[in-house]
């Protein structure tokens, strides 16, 4: 039997229904709130979902923080409840957030799969980066301070690329910077190049976001940021909102690193980038 043109589409249609169904079923185990009625659009959009897609330690918390305050989205995970590493976008949420609108900060990749996953719900991207010397700086501190908090010594706070356990407290300042630079580094790194590279053949176009910019002239830089989301914003963003949420995050400051890091360190830093030598690491303050 061969189905007209008008007989596919109806069969498609509800192919279409039962898989978002399914889709839906699946957020709702995951601990996804189920609204009462779903639509799948992906066109048209009431308000945008905006992934801060930023590596640890890079002013993401910030910048979250006063976007949710200024454009009144809610925050939410765009990644699955089982996905501690926060690398990946979920089918799932997404389908969940469409046309609702959120803020979701993730450690997320530049990778095919969640560029395809931007694509096709027009997903504004924020990409986050740091001077690589600030950031094992501010990695150092961080990890010394979650080493007083309850749970660290059973693998429950950390990173995915830097877990913590109760070895680290053990370790003197000089050992936990080389591990630093020796396990979180690449990791950097490989964030960096895979966003820098979706960015260069123009499969994604993210707004690229320097936390020294953002630090030194924070109006100026979240209304441009807001501009990218087609949020437009003119004038000062509320001086409170700013200072509050600023003064919360602005652990370290810039330029610490170079004065921490010895030249034999730097120089270890700097050989983990060799490796690309057709990426241009600039926002990384590597020259």
């Amino acid at each position: 039997m061969v189905l007209k043109d008008d007989e596919l589409l109806v069969e498609f249609e509800v192919e279409v229904e039962k898989m978002m169904e399914a889709l839906i079923d699946a957020a709702s185990e995951d601990g996804l709130v189920r609204p009462d009625h779903f639509h799948y659009q992906l066109s048209g959009k009431d308000k945008p979902m905006i992934v801060v897609a930023a590596a640890p330690r890079t002013g993401s918390t910030f910048l979250s923080n006063v976007l949710i305050q200024v454009t009144k989205l809610q925050r939410f995970r765009l990644c699955s409840g089982y996905s501690t590493n926060e690398h990946d976008l979920y089918l799932p949420a997404l389908c969940m957030m469409n046309n609702s609108g959120c803020v979701s900060q993730m450690h997320m990749k530049g990778t095919f799969h969640n560029a395809s996953l931007i694509n096709r719900f027009k997903i504004r991207q924020i990409i986050l980066v740091r001077n690589i010397y600030d950031i094992v700086a501010s990695l150092f501190d961080d990890l010394r301070k979650k080493e007083e908090m309850p749970g660290y010594h059973i693998g429950k706070i950390g990173y995915s690329f830097l877990w913590l356990d109760s070895a680290t407290k053990n370790m003197n300042d000089e050992d936990l910077i080389d591990m630093i630079i020796d396990l979180a580094i690449p990791w950097y790194v490989n964030f960096y190049v895979s966003w820098h590279r979706l960015t260069e053949q123009k499969i994604v176009n993210p707004i690229w976001v320097n936390y020294e910019d953002m630090m030194n002239d924070k109006n100026n830089t979240i209304i441009s940021i807001l501009n990218f989301i087609d949020f437009p914003f003119n004038g000062e963003i509320n001086s409170t909102i700013l200072n509050e949420k600023y003064s919360n995050y602005n652990k370290g400051g810039s330029g610490r690193g170079n004065i921490l890091l010895s030249d034999e360190r730097k120089s270890r830093i700097k050989e983990k980038f060799s490796y690309y030598e057709d990426v241009n690491f600039d926002r990384y303050f590597v020259k």
